[in-house]
């Protein structure tokens, strides 16, 4: 019987998945394998590690394997696809299909049907597919340019509302958390951190916003309502391409990444956002696990049967 691994390699974990037609067989879950936030050893070795973990878990060996499939943020850089692919080879067999991470949260959220997916976690994008197999994406540029609504985008500008209510002489309890988060003694730092290139992790204060709008701190709650604003805006854009105004369709929407899945805030924003202008669109809470995605295109994986590569509109 067939066996097919999957990864799903995000910008904080990667996950792999070992599975027959019907069934998960064993998961493994390691640090990122994104080679542009990691490197090229890290990245390998955690691959490796999840990889391991995941047959491990499975009681198979990578020999078993007849297709894999891996969803990598990145992918247009062509060297990404053969770093994956050359670093699996020496732990399993058969053919490895190296796609975009939205590719394979999309899967998993449609299996193969239309709908627009926003992805947030610590960086974002969204991704849409129409009934006539057009394709339209919005974001997912990087935290430098882009990256809206984001875990980076949330913790930069709690960051930045923070220090403007201290300017205007208001205690701000995420700045105190902040400066001890990083270590820092002096506001100034903290200020100077927001200009930093590479930018500073400021997806790992994503938490701390969560935990003080729940808490009751206005402008913890303002940050993330204006993250699903900031998404929905992605999302309107994708929808507009896909489904003109003029067009009585209904339209799926889903979400995945761990911005969407942690906060009530930023989901309930980005659906009343979009309903605003597109009453149509039917937003589904359930969870998405890109992993299922990455395993149904492993299982799918023909010539005639991936993705269509039309498009509606480029990147915003």
């Amino acid at each position: 019987m067939a066996l097919y691994l999957g990864i799903d390699g995000g910008g904080s974990k990667t996950e792999c998945a070992i599975a027959r037609e019907q069934q998960i067989l064993g998961c493994f879950t390691t640090a990122s394998c994104k080679i542009q936030q990691v490197g090229h050893q890290h990245a390998a070795q955690n691959l490796h590690a999840a990889v391991r973990g995941a047959l491990a878990e499975a009681k198979v060996d990578g020999r078993q394997i007849q297709q894999s499939c891996v969803g990598v943020s990145g992918i247009s850089n062509p060297e990404v696809a053969e770093f994956i692919k050359t670093t699996l080879r020496s732990a399993v067999a058969g053919e490895i299909n190296v796609v975009g991470d939205q590719i394979i949260a999309h899967e998993a959220a449609f299996q193969g049907g239309a709908g627009v997916l926003v992805i947030a976690g610590t960086g974002s994008i969204v991704y849409g597919r129409n009934q006539n197999g057009y394709m339209a994406r919005a974001g997912g540029r990087g935290a430098e340019i882009s990256d809206e609504g984001s875990g980076f985008w949330i913790g930069r500008e709690a960051i930045a509302t923070a220090l403007a209510a201290s300017d205007a002489g208001h205690d701000s309890r995420l700045l105190d958390q902040a400066m001890k988060q990083w270590k820092i003694a002096h506001r100034d730092q903290l200020k100077s951190m927001l200009s930093l290139n590479p930018p500073a992790p400021f997806a790992e204060f994503f938490p701390q916003v969560l935990a003080a709008s729940r808490d009751g701190d206005a402008s913890a709650r303002e940050v993330l309502t204006r993250a699903g604003v900031e998404l929905a805006s992605l999302a309107l854009h994708v929808i507009c391409k896909l489904w003109p105004q003029d067009e009585d369709c209904p339209v799926r929407m889903a979400g995945s990444g761990g911005v969407l899945e942690n906060s009530a805030e930023v989901r309930n924003s980005l659906r009343e956002s979009v309903q605003k202008q597109r009453r149509e669109v039917d937003y589904d809470e359930r969870v998405v696990r890109p992993i299922e995605g990455a395993l149904y295109l492993a299982r799918k994986r023909t010539s005639s049967a991936e993705p269509s590569t039309r498009t509606a509109s480029d990147t915003v």
